[in-house]
């Protein structure tokens, strides 16, 4: 009886102090480093303050630059930053949530003269990107960017479509392929960490740099920049944008964990410290899709069509005395999509219907960096990867006359993989001067082999394809700040791929005036340039008509000079008007060697648009000129908005010597979004989230179908003298997205719900001939399509 007793009070009082526990307002610690934003040393004895704490809370930088802040009420706060000789940094609204603890990275300016400091406002004024060399076209974003944008679902390629510049109307709005400022979105460079790594997206094709989904997990990733054009000279292989990922490190004096479950997958995610009181940690994170998860339960509810992904990422960071730091981080993923046919001719529509495939990709990346402070004022970063791209792709149809047997049309295996080698030496003279210097090795490889049916003679060999080569970059870059007001940065980039030894020398100036403390000019001018997939100058065979393709392994580097002239008005302390107008020259872009040919690389989003051209020369271009308008207010006061458009217009010359619209000339994008927050619950600590988003842009371009000689050869038929004239319309939509934080003791729930298209407008896509009804008929992009995710952070 007394042992029941004890055990009636032990519940009993378990209760009670989990009650207690409920009812008291979470509380979490704020920590991190101070850096100079120059050189990456530490700064000490800065001071930090909880803006408007009472009483107030603040504290300074150890030895090492590190602080921390105990004890902070969760919810949004405004953090100052001060440091004798630097400019002041205000982190606002920065979220504080039970689950986690928050690690800063704050990185400071110093001044460049001895005037009154200007107050640089970090979330305010995202122009300040975490590249000090960059000037214009640029911007960070952090990872709460990625889940608040309504629809962006935690993809930071979907985020990015919101910015000015992008296009998301010119292609299909299920991919999150980035087309900048017209550009194909082949011309996208991806880097984490420091250095190139493969397309992160899972169903990508060769040779593009998008996907349907991101392999890329927001738990794992830091504040990040964004690039729309004319980057800095460290940049090279891209001609239109580029994302420079960082991965956080992982808390190195707490286990934390997070789960989270929705219509993406599920996802497990693990961070903490080797030991006690040591200074490594790791990071990783797994995800499996949940179509996946339900097709092996039995449930299909995508019917005939089976989708599965998973992915995998992961950082361990071991900082030492005196050696620097290394990391060791990876990126994985595997993804596969089948459709089986019903064998049942009586459910047919057209032959489409008997049609079948199999798809499998995957893609790795493994790599180890080291970076050492040389001095106070210089570092060493080395960076060296290994990654993989495998693809496997096999299209087959049903033969109802013969039991329904299964009927080979292609099979295609695809495999590259690279090596690549970067080291970057920073070096700061002073507050005014810095340089940059680095280079960039890659060893490159490429298979590719295919195997078609020959209208049921038995299937033949026409690729079979393997090579391999060496790209070497190198880059130079100087930073010169006169004043407070002026800013100059120049460098040179060097590309030159050895499978032909053609090469390309882009020299780069930017500059930045801050005419008041609300206004600021910058401009900046350059050369990129970008060798083609390996694709493109191996691939060789003989066609199914008879005719024999023959490698451009001469071809040039494609190139582009981009031009860029900036505003930037502060109209409060928490809004600002952004204006960039720009013009860009492609050249030296492969085309088809026909004299009355109109195909041109610059249209292509993947190698399979271009790589049965008949022949190539480099006798393309290519203009693109536009105007950019963002309007943003930044999250404070429980809400944020932000409004971009773009006006463009994108156009190419082939062969022929005539000027036509390229693919992606849809003309203009207009964004707008908005959201608001409130804090609910029991003492407030909860927060409800509403985020809305209205797309409009010009739609997508397509070439038009000859009705008459379809119907007289029986298959599609494309008038090519008038390529992409036809726009399929103004594409528009709404979005709308939910979310609701609880915040418990050590404990953070969440729950998002995104629904893209809430008006389930039939955006159509583009026109396609049909055969079995001999008329032209539509495609339409995707209609209503929710999603919800529940994620648990402990």
């Amino acid at each position: 009886m007394k042992t029941f007793v004890k055990i009636i009070l032990t519940v009993i009082l378990n209760s009670a102090l989990y009650t207690f526990a409920l009812a008291q307002n979470p509380t979490q610690t704020i920590r991190g480093t101070a850096l100079d934003k120059d050189a990456q040393t530490p700064l000490i004895g800065a001071t930090l303050v909880i803006l408007n704490s009472q009483p107030i809370i603040g504290t300074t930088t150890d030895t090492d630059g590190n602080f921390r802040l105990n004890k902070i009420p969760v919810g949004r706060c405004d953090i100052q930053v001060t440091y004798i000789g630097y400019e002041p940094v205000t982190l606002s609204s920065i979220m504080v949530t039970s689950g986690k603890e928050l690690v800063l990275n704050v990185q400071m300016t110093e001044s460049a003269t001895k005037l009154d400091e200007i107050i640089v406002n970090a979330n305010g004024n995202k122009a300040q990107v975490l590249n000090e060399m960059a000037t214009v076209s640029a911007r960070s974003f952090s990872v709460e960017e990625t889940s608040r944008y309504a629809s962006s679902i935690f993809d930071p390629s979907r985020m990015a479509q919101n910015f000015a510049g992008v296009s998301t109307g010119s292609g299909f709005d299920l991919n999150n392929e980035i087309i900048v400022r017209g550009n194909s979105p082949r011309g996208v460079l991806w880097r984490l960490e420091g250095i190139e790594i493969p397309n992160p997206n899972h169903f990508g094709a060769l040779g593009n740099s998008g996907g349907g989904i991101s392999m890329l997990s927001s738990s794992i990733l830091s504040n990040s920049d964004f690039y729309t054009g004319a980057f800095p000279a460290e940049f090279g292989n891209a001609l239109s944008g580029v994302f420079d990922l960082n991965m956080r490190n992982g808390n190195n004096e707490k286990r934390e964990f997070s789960v989270m479950a929705g219509a993406l997958g599920l996802e497990i995610s693990a961070e903490g410290p080797f030991r006690r009181g040591g200074r490594g940690s790791y990071l990783v994170n797994y995800r499996y899709s949940t179509l996946g998860i339900l097709d092996a339960l039995g449930v299909k509810l995508t019917g005939d069509q089976v989708t599965k992904y998973q992915d995998v990422s992961f950082k361990i960071n071991l900082p030492t005395d005196k050696a620097g730091t290394f990391a060791l981080f990876g990126l994985g993923g595997k993804n596969s999509a089948i459709l089986t046919p019903k064998a049942d001719s009586t459910t047919w529509e057209d032959r489409n219907d008997r049609e079948g495939y199999s798809a499998e990709q995957t893609v790795g990346t493994i790599g180890l960096s080291h970076r050492i402070l040389l001095s106070d004022n210089s570092y060493l970063r080395t960076v060296a990867t290994a990654s993989i791209n495998q693809n496997e792709d096999t299209d087959y149809w049903l033969d109802p006359s013969d039991n329904y047997k299964k009927n080979t049309d292609e099979v295609t295996t695809a495999s590259e993989s690279s090596f690549r080698l970067s080291s970057t030496y920073n070096q700061k003279f002073s507050a005014q001067h810095s340089i940059r210097t680095g280079f960039i090795l890659s060893h490159l490889t490429f298979d590719f082999t295919q195997d078609e049916d020959d209208d049921g003679e038995g299937l033949r060999r026409y690729f079979d394809n393997a090579g391999s080569t060496q790209l070497v970059q190198a880059f130079a870059q100087w930073k010169y700040r006169l004043n407070e007001a002026w800013t100059l940065n120049t460098g040179m980039h060097y590309t030159q791929l050895l499978l032909n030894n053609n090469f390309a020398i882009e020299p780069r100036a930017a500059i930045q005036w801050q005419a008041s403390p609300r206004q600021l000019w910058s401009a900046s001018i350059g050369l990129h340039s970008k060798p083609e997939h390996l694709a493109v100058y191996l691939f060789d065979g003989k066609f199914p008509d008879g005719t024999v393709h023959l490698p451009s392994k001469n071809l040039e580097l494609s190139k582009a000079l981009h031009a860029v002239l900036g505003y930037d008005y502060r109209l409060s302390e928490n809004m600002r008007l952004k204006a960039e107008v720009y013009y860009q020259h492609l050249y030296d872009v492969p085309v088809e060697a026909l004299p009355n040919s109109t195909n041109s690389i610059i249209n292509g989003s993947s190698i399979w648009d271009f790589i049965g051209i008949e022949g190539a020369t480099n006798d393309g271009t290519g203009r693109n000129v536009g105007f950019d308008l963002t309007i943003e207010k930044f999250f404070s006061n429980q809400y944020y908005f932000l409004i971009t458009s773009s006006l463009y217009d994108s156009k190419y010359t082939p062969q022929n010597g005539k000027e036509y619209n390229t693919r992606f000339n849809g003309n203009y994008q207009l964004n707008t979004l908005a959201g608001k927050e409130w804090k609910v619950g029991n003492k407030r600590k909860n927060i409800l989230g509403v985020n809305g988003k209205f797309a409009l842009s010009g739609g997508n371009r397509y070439t038009p179908v000859d009705l008459d000689a379809s119907i007289a050869k029986g298959e599609a038929v494309y008038d090519e003298s008038r390529p992409f004239a036809l726009r399929a319309g103004s594409y528009y939509r709404f979005d709308v997205g939910f979310s609701y934080k609880i915040n418990s003791a050590n404990v953070t729930h969440s729950i998002l719900i995104d629904c893209q298209n809430v008006t389930n407008r039939q955006n159509v896509f583009a026109q396609y001939y049909n055969e079995d009804k001999q008329k032209i008929e539509k495609y339409y992009q995707t209609g209503l399509l929710p999603t919800f995710n529940y994620r648990l952070e402990f």
